[in-house]
């Protein structure tokens, strides 16, 4: 069998799909609804019929592409699992791009990089850029209309996406096959002005110039750990194979990028950027190989073992989250007790930060993402404050998710849902590492009439506690033990 063989992208794509499928079960988590938060001013101007507020409602640095199908789907069925699925469903596409252009090796190199598999189900719009990136590669000799729509696809769903967009039409009108040069800059650049505005707006803002300097030595050694061994190992092979189109946008990102950090308009420690260099390099891989057959062997090897490696420690997060399903803890006790109409509140803090999407949390898998959770408004506030915990409706209530407890948040929300004769159970977890976070939330429920109750055993985050707060305190002691 042939390294360049059906069996070879079959397996390829195989491998991929897996991979983004566990990573999809692993990050259903309380930041998957954190992040889901960013494109609420989007959901509410696809609510309210107001498309021309797409346009300018950037997310960050971000064009507003990706935040614009978060908010459909959130109007249409607003299940977590439709946002998860569909950034898996844009990374495993990438893959079947590239290996549609540059064969079974490229595919399976993109199928099993780090830098894309971890991002690979985050809610944000890195999945669907590379996917973009991918597509723009892949047209790159077709026809101009083509290369034109997906020029304007990529800019309008990446900052780097338009830059790599503009490599590939500039390598197009002076490098590649002849091509109506006028109606492809023509249709490029009006597809792309919609954005311009909210692009210039941003760039006269003092804090897109505000991100951290560049620690040479700490962001050479996150792209150390991010892309891994196996990558580091296949990099003089991105040197040798990075031609024509490939090259033209990975260079026109990297020189952006490194511009970007240089002025302080993008962050070196953000890894997710790798990943939209990964396409570009695994195509690289593919050319250098293609007629070296034993080196082509060597890398589907290398590939086959870090996609083992990646598989085996998200497989790991899943078992571990199926085996606290059958335990018993606070949540449990929470959805049980509480009627429609109540809010449950969950409180845990950051462990650990997410920059490499390690972390998990089982608890969310108490609340089904396949199951609808819109947008909840207890209160009149900006959704985005952290402090409220992005609330969402599920089975009837409404739910919280947050790392503490605000007593200024808290007691607006629980003053609405009282007012109407319902309660709030307050819900902490895996929090013994974050000194003191009971007692603060303990402080915070002093003027409530509450019972507290410790559930569960502790598996070495602390006991999980249950505070059902029925009423304001009226006078007496509370419920606290």
């Amino acid at each position: 069998m042939r390294s360049n063989s059906p069996a070879v992208l079959a397996c390829a794509l195989i491998i991929g799909a897996v991979l983004r499928m566990l990573r999809v079960g692993v990050r259903w988590d309380e930041l998957t609804l954190a992040y889901a938060a960013y494109a609420e001013p989007l959901v509410r101007s696809v609510r309210d019929g107001h498309p021309t507020a797409l346009v300018g409602d950037w997310i960050g640095l971000h064009p507003p592409l990706h935040g614009t199908i978060h908010a459909v789907m959130e109007v249409l069925w607003p299940a977590p699992i439709l946002w998860l699925g569909f950034s898996a469903l844009c990374s495993w596409g990438a893959v079947v791009v590239v290996g549609r252009m540059a064969g079974p090796i490229a595919a399976l190199v993109l199928a099993t990089a780090p830098v894309h598999v971890i991002d690979a189900a985050e809610v944000n719009n890195y999945p669907l850029a590379s996917l973009m990136v991918a597509l723009l590669l892949l047209s790159a000799r077709g026809r101009w209309q083509w290369l034109a729509l997906m020029a304007v696809l990529a800019g309008w769903t990446h900052i780097l996406g338009g830059i790599a967009a503009a490599g590939v039409v500039a390598w197009r009108l002076f490098f590649g096959p002849s091509v109506k040069r006028g109606s492809l800059i023509a249709a490029a650049t009006l597809g792309l002005m919609p954005i311009a505005g909210g692009a210039l707006r941003l760039m006269g803002m003092r804090s897109t110039w505000s991100q951290p300097d560049l620690m040479l030595m700490d962001w050479a050694q996150m792209n150390l750990e991010a892309m891994g061994p196996v990558a580091w190992l296949m990099a003089p092979l991105v040197l040798i194979g990075l031609r024509r189109e490939a090259a033209a946008s990975w260079l026109a990102m990297a020189t952006a990028l490194g511009l970007a950090i240089a002025l302080g308009a993008a962050a070196a420690h953000q890894r997710p950027y790798l990943g939209l260099f990964a396409p570009a390099a695994a195509v690289a891989i593919a050319t250098a190989v293609k007629e070296r057959v034993r080196l082509g062997w060597v890398v589907v090897l290398l590939c086959v073992v870090r996609g083992g490696m990646l598989g085996v420690a998200d497989g790991a997060r899943v078992s571990d989250i199926t085996e606290d399903l059958a335990r018993p803890r606070a949540i449990d006790s929470a959805i049980q007790d509480s009627r429609v109409g109540d809010t449950i509140w969950l409180v845990a803090p950051a462990l650990q930060p997410d920059d490499d999407k390690t972390d998990f949390g089982p608890v969310m898998w108490r609340m089904s993402p396949f199951e609808r959770m819109p947008i909840a408004r207890p209160v009149d506030f900006e959704y985005k404050d952290y402090r409220y915990g992005q609330p969402r409706v599920w089975r009837g209530r409404v739910v919280h998710t947050s790392t503490e407890l605000d007593h200024a948040a808290f007691d607006h929300v629980a003053a609405a849902t009282l007012d109407t004769g319902h309660d709030v159970w307050v819900v902490l977890y895996d929090h013994s590492p974050a000194t003191g976070l009971d007692t603060r939330i303990l402080r915070t429920l002093r003027p409530y009439a509450f019972d507290h109750r410790v559930i569960g055993d502790d598996k070495g985050l602390g006991e999980d506690q249950l505070m059902h707060v029925s009423g304001l305190l009226t006078g007496g002691e509370n419920g606290a033990l």
